[in-house]
């Protein structure tokens, strides 16, 4: 059993992020502003143990993605593959942006990322959610019910 907890974004968490070195996200978190990321962040704990951690944007307009996507995520070059999420995200409003969802290497395969999205499916129901996805984790997100954005490596929800 998985509790989420809301964590802000400190110099604390920073830490202990800098200190997890069986996630993908987590050295690379620890390394950014304040202010680059959601004041918080969402802790997935087991017996009072951190196994994960999601990185949760909520957006009122898709033009905020559409600036983090080409900040973060899209070379000038490589701009124009990415056709159908420019098409698809312009006139969204009210969504959420799952930036990361890290299990620790220790705890994988035990259902905590599936029992992440579980929550965010109802904390959020009905809202359109997004998830830029690597190669690897795509068949996780299709088993949460997610679905490929036209020729793209984003995936959306609901």
């Amino acid at each position: 059993m998985s509790t989420i907890i809301a964590r802000p974004f400190d110099e604390e968490m920073q830490a202990a992020l800098g200190e997890i070195v069986t996630a993908y996200h987590a050295a690379e978190l620890s390394k950014r502003e304040p202010s680059e990321l959601p004041e918080q962040l969402y802790v997935i704990e087991a017996e009072e143990t951190m196994v994960g951690y999601g990185v949760i944007w909520e957006y009122e307009n898709g033009k905020q993605l559409i600036q983090k996507a080409e900040k973060d995520y899209f070379s000038d070059d490589e701009k124009y593959l990415q056709k159908d999420f420019y098409i698809e995200i312009k006139n969204k409003k009210d969504f959420i942006f799952i930036e990361a969802l890290d299990v620790l290497k220790d705890y994988e395969g035990k259902g905590y990322a599936a029992s992440f999205t579980n929550w965010l499916k109802a904390k959020y129901p009905g809202k359109k959610m997004y998830v830029y996805t690597l190669g690897v984790t795509r068949n996780f997100w299709y088993k949460q019910g997610f679905e490929v954005l036209g020729q793209t490596a984003w995936m959306t929800f609901n």
